[in-house]
């Protein structure tokens, strides 16, 4: 069997690239250049693709298919490394890495409305922990912050009511709108995860915190916990390699 040539796999990886951009932008415009669905890809999706990589590879294809070919093959091939590089670089985009492939594995820690708060105070002193999925009979029902935390003791210490034992349920109810998580499946990418913990346009704020389970459901024990402390780490996954 004959080997295929560089410039089979690097006309090949290309067009993976460019059919994956125009499916997840939803596009089949004829005049929209590969350079630009790249730039709309990496702001719908809030990463980087490598635009300068994307450009000179989109410059070599236009010169590969207008070349001559000789027994239906290309005349000139692109030297190996870039032949890899535009492959290793199509796997980044279509296959990117999952949020549980790149955070460390570290137990959620979840707590039930009627735990005593003196231990959710416990957990933020041992691991500086900043959010906590709150369940009752294995339903999700919010989620307790240090700031929630705070605006309860606040409160209390202005009313002189605290009373020992209180419970997280009692604090819970300083929850303000935007402290929400987003519940996710297990399959989530980092660049999705990205793009969740982004501000979304129109000023909104995004969620708290993503809650990693494994359907997606509020209704299953996290897995994971990822909050804006973990965007580097997701960054530097995705663009790993450039």
């Amino acid at each position: 069997m004959d080997e295929v040539s560089g410039a089979i796999r690097f006309l090949s990886a290309f067009t993976a690239i460019e059919n994956h951009f125009k499916w997840q932008l939803q596009t089949d415009e004829e005049h929209m250049s590969f350079v630009r669905m790249a730039k709309e890809y990496a702001r719908r999706h809030r990463t980087q693709v490598d635009l300068p990589a994307l450009r000179a590879f989109a410059d070599l294809r236009n010169a590969l298919v207008h070349q001559d070919y000789y027994g239906g093959k290309p005349v000139a091939d692109p030297v190996p490394e870039v032949v890899e590089a535009i492959e290793r670089l199509r796997d980044r985009i279509i296959d990117p890495p999952k949020v549980l492939q790149v955070l460390p594995r570290r137990a959620p820690a979840v707590f039930e409305t009627g735990t005593p708060l003196g231990q959710v105070l416990d957990e933020i002193r041992r691991h500086d922990y900043s959010q906590f999925p709150i369940y009752e009979d294995d339903t999700y029902l919010g989620l307790l912050t240090t700031n929630c935390i705070a605006r309860w003791l606040a409160h209390r210490l202005a009313t002189d009511e605290i009373v020992e034992g209180e419970t997280v349920g009692a604090a819970l109810e300083f929850a303000e709108p935007h402290e929400r998580a987003a519940h996710l499946p297990r399959t989530i990418t980092v660049p999705q995860a990205i793009k969740k913990l982004s501000p979304p346009a129109g000023g909104q704020l995004p969620p708290t915190a993503l809650i990693v389970t494994h359907s997606g459901s509020a209704k299953e024990r996290p897995l994971m916990i990822v909050v804006a402390d973990d965007l580097p780490t997701l960054v530097a996954a995705v663009n790993a390699g450039h």
